[in-house]
Parts: C-alpha cells; structure tokens; sequence
C-alpha cells in the first residue's frame, strides 16, 4: 500500500510539474499588438507594424515588459514563401525602422519579391520602450554621465544588464513567433552577425536558413582583435598600393608607419581644426578612430593613402574635406545606453588582459600606448555603467545544421579568415566565402548580393560563388 500511494504521489507532483511547465510556457508566448507604423514607409509598400511584449528578464518574466516596435514588409507575390526573412542590424545603436523608412535596401527588396522581410528595433533602441538614451551625454566634459544616465533609468526600474546580444536573440525568436509564423531565415551582419549565431546556438528551432555578413562570432575575441585586424588591413591597402605604380609614386611611405608618426605628433600636440562650424582639436585617436571607420568601406581605398601622406606631411589643407570624419566623436554611437549594454557584455568585457597584452605585441610600437588607454577607457566606462559580465556561456559558438551562408570581406578591419574557419568548424551545413578586396559593408558588392539572394532562394544547394572572379582591385586617387 505504502508502495503505491509513494508511486501514485510521485505521479501527481510530476503531473503538477508538468502543468506549471505548461502554464509558464503559456505566459512565456509573446504577443503582437497591431497598431500604426512610427516611421513613414513608402505607400509603395505594404507594410504592418505593432509591438511585440517581451519580457524585460527572461528569468524573472513578471517583473517588468519590454515594447519591441515591429514592421514587417508584406510581399506582393501571387504565391509567396511561407517563411519570412527577420533582418538582424548592426551597430549596435542603429534605428532599424528609421534606417527603412524610405523602404528596403536593394537586397531586402530582392527578397522582399518573393517572402515577407520583417524589421525591428532591438530592445533600448528607436522606437521600441524603454529607449536607453542618455542625454546625459550631451555636452558632458568628461564621463560622469555614466553614472547620471545609469541612475535615472535604474530609478525608473530599467535593469541594464536585461539589454544584452543574447537578449536580443531571444527577442528575434519571440517577434517571429508572435507573428505566427511557423518557421523563419535569418540574416545578421557585423554586430547582426552576432545576434544572428547566437540566435541559431539559443533559438534554432524554427530557423531555415541563415545570412551572415561581416563576420563577428560569439567566439571570437573582438577586443582584442580590433587593433590587430584595423594594422592588418591598412596594411594590405599599403600593399595595394606599392603594386600600383602610380600609387606607389604618389606615395612611396609604408602607411603603418606614416599613421604612427602621425598619431604620436598629434597625441603630443593636437591640431586646432574647425568642423561643421565648432572649433576643436584632432589627436591622434581622433586619427585612429577614423582610419578604422574608413577602412570599413571599399569606396574609401582609392583615398586612404593621400590621407595618411598627407596628415604625415602636415599638408592639413588636403585633409580639410575629412575633417568631420576626422574628429569624430569618441563616445559610443547614440543610444549611448544600449551601446554600452551590448557591447560590453559581448566583447570590452569579454577579452582578458593577457588578451590585449598579446594583441598589442603584434602591432606598431608606437600605436600601443594609444590602442591600450582606449581599451581601459572603454573597460572602465563599461564598469561604471554596471554592464552584465560575460559568461562561458555567452562564447560559445553556434552549433547547428542549419544552411548557413557566411560572406565576409578579405580586406575586413573587424572580421577575419580565423572566424570564419571557427564558425563553419560547428556549422555542418555552413558555406563561407571571402571576397577579395571588400571591406566590411560587403553587401554593397553586387556578387555577394547575388549569391546571398541564390542562396536564400535554395539553402540546399552550393552557392554559386564563380561572381568572385570578376571583383577588381580597386584604382587609387593620386591626385
């Protein structure tokens, strides 16, 4: 008797178990609340916006919700693809839906013909509540608005470790589900090509297919790499340039060597310079800083080496049209809260200190002092702001069989072959290519939009890649 009331208990607490599971997962589900659209899209498309509730703590749901502003671009085929594409931007800190308001990009609207595209705002960012701004910021002299903004949104109950690549993994996968869909493709580049592989390691479930662009894995040790990769590519363009004759004519100067003389003239005594009608000063990160976003876009190669020759030479009138991206704010891209959110925890806290010591013997003598107090700025602004501290966890690569198409630029300043041979190690069904001399917005080159439409049209098959054969070096302005 004894014997079977313990069996017969035993079976209520699993059957109570089983219910509360149940229950959980009933409130777990998101919704979508349909309602007007926050940006102007253009009347040419139809597009249906809402908000999806999440929960602000995955862990603690019923504590605080978060409002993800949504909007997805129908498609006007007679017979369309069941399983939409979610678009995972980059930044972090872009406003996806105002970035779209004037509609889709070429390649979103090529797949936009035959499946619907879906847009969100990542959680703290645009349109979706709470935004994680920090007027604090503006103006500030130094970083105690850190600590400003950081006050205000905790008192008004926002918990910025909830603000996370993880996060917003989870966000994507719930958006999706709310919608109704049954399953979905997914495509990421730069800080999206996070979000996209730690959605396919966390969330892969329903995913058929996934993009990713400019490739930064959650294995990969961005910190660390940034200096190493930024020196690697600006050296490939001083190749570049020593095998074109002209270029090599116009200027002979190793460019990491300019650039070092360069930022060390100017760390010591910076150059008054007048942008945009203000009165400032260019260092030598300002120089480093925007070097770095330069060497994001092919476009800018032909002028790269004219630049530096020129800061090197003093001759500041020639650089006087780069001005503005010159002295580009070091602050992080606005949202300034987000930012710190996301990339804290995903890679400025991230890497060690053995880590950067070992990055910063690869480079330049004299870029190190400058690429060090950068990091530790940037390591103790992440402190102040109380960003969540990585896990193990949060490392770990994507492990998956899902068709997974990666394509990155062999000229990238933030990607690389090693993280591409990485991902597809767990990747069974990956394909990954590298296209010779692109950068890092390797999208606006037309056979990498080719082979990524091919490729979302039939994941099954081997992406035809032979458009690479075609891609140019790029001809230098020497003039």
């Amino acid at each position: 008797m004894g014997t079977c009331w313990r069996r017969f208990a035993w079976l209520v607490i699993v059957c109570l178990l089983l219910l509360m599971a149940a229950t959980v997962q009933a409130e777990a589900e998101p919704t979508f609340s349909p309602g007007p659209c926050p940006a102007p899209f253009p009347a040419a498309n139809r597009v249906e916006c809402g908000v999806v509730t999440v929960p602000q703590d995955r862990l603690h749901r019923e504590e605080r919700s978060l409002s993800l502003a949504v909007a997805v671009f129908k498609t006007s085929s007679a017979s369309p693809a069941l399983d939409p594409l979610i678009f995972l931007d980059g930044g972090p800190g872009s406003r996806t839906l105002d970035s779209y308001a004037n509609g889709l990009n070429s390649l979103l609207a090529a797949i936009n013909q035959t499946r619907d595209v879906i847009v969100f705002d990542y959680r703290g960012i645009g349109y979706s509540e709470p935004a994680l701004t920090c007027p604090e910021a503006v103006g500030a002299a130094d970083d105690t608005w850190v600590a400003e903004c950081r006050s205000r949104l905790e008192a008004e109950g926002v918990d910025l470790t909830d603000f996370t690549t993880r996060d917003n993994a989870a966000d994507a996968a719930a958006i999706v589900r709310a919608l109704g869909y049954e399953t979905h493709n997914i495509w990421g580049g730069s800080y999206g090509s996070s979000v996209a592989l730690t959605l396919l390691r966390d969330h892969p479930e329903h995913v058929r297919a996934a993009i990713v662009t400019a490739l930064q894995p959650p294995q990969g040790d961005l910190q660390a790499a940034t200096p190493v990769y930024i020196l690697r590519t600006l050296q490939a363009v001083s190749d570049l340039c020593q095998a074109n004759a002209a270029c090599a004519t116009a200027f002979p100067g190793d460019l990491i060597d300019e650039l070092a003389v360069v930022v060390e003239r100017l760390e010591a005594n910076p150059l008054p310079i007048t942008t945009s009608g203000s009165a400032g000063e260019l260092d030598g990160l300002d120089v480093l800083v925007a070097v770095s976003e330069l060497l994001k876009d092919e476009a800018n190669i032909p002028i790269i080496p004219g630049l530096i020759a020129a800061l090197y030479a003093e001759q500041y009138d020639w650089i006087m049209p780069y001005a503005d991206v010159l002295t580009a704010v070091t602050l992080p891209p606005n949202p300034y809260g987000a930012w710190l959110s996301m990339r804290c925890t995903d890679s400025i806290l991230a890497t060690t200190d053995s880590a950067i010591d070992a990055a910063l013997q690869e480079i330049h003598l004299s870029l190190r002092p400058v690429f060090r107090s950068f990091h530790e700025d940037q390591v103790a602004r992440c402190q102040r702001w109380g960003a969540r501290v990585p896990t193990e966890s949060d490392r770990l690569p994507a492990v998956a069989d899902t068709p997974t198409l990666i394509i990155s630029g062999t000229l990238d300043p933030f990607s690389s072959q090693a993280w591409l041979d990485s991902a597809l190690a767990t990747l069974p069904n990956g394909q990954g290519y590298m296209l010779p001399y692109h950068m890092h917005y390797v999208i606006h080159q037309p056979c990498a939009a080719q082979m990524l439409t091919g490729f979302i049209d039939d994941p099954s098959g081997e992406v035809d890649a032979s458009c690479m054969a075609g891609i140019a070096a790029p001809v230098f302005r020497v003039n």
